[in-house]
């Protein structure tokens, strides 16, 4: 008796195959790239980011609680990116999903700083996690 494993049929295998270079590819590449740049820019000049992120500092004293915030972002475009490394359709989809989390609830926090009154700088949070979904629908739609 002969027992072969595979951990996939060829053809799951191949339609779960991600080109870095295809246009989903392309977009994590930027919304990572995007987000690590965010990131460092958190570290280095806390004031000009917060007042990009939506939320001002009060007082410049505060600044070292963006670094929470910074190594955050850094590290959620560190992970997108090792996602895209796999190559795997399903895999990137799915950790999308996940992280368009933080670009929705950070929105909920601009809004709320705000009186839960509508301003722009929201668009920049809620575009991020609009863009994140077409990349996931973009990524499924291959599967």
């Amino acid at each position: 008796m002969h027992v072969t494993t595979q951990f996939a049929p060829p053809e799951t295998a191949q339609t779960s195959q991600l080109k870095i270079s295809s246009l989903p590819g392309i977009l994590t590449i930027i919304i990572g790239a995007g987000i690590i740049f965010i990131g460092i820019r958190e570290f280095l000049q806390p004031q000009i980011a917060a007042q990009g992120f939506g939320v001002p500092l009060q007082d410049p004293h505060d600044a070292p609680f963006l670094a929470i915030k910074a190594a955050r972002d850094i590290a959620t475009g560190i992970v997108a990116l090792t996602f895209l490394a796999q190559r795997d359709r399903r895999f990137l989809a799915s950790a999308i999903v996940a992280l368009t989390l933080i670009p929705v609830l950070d929105g909920l926090i601009v809004f709320s700083h705000a009186h839960w009154i509508f301003t722009p700088i929201i668009l920049i949070h809620w575009g991020t996690a609009a863009v994140m979904l077409a990349i996931v629908a973009l990524l499924r739609s291959k599967m």
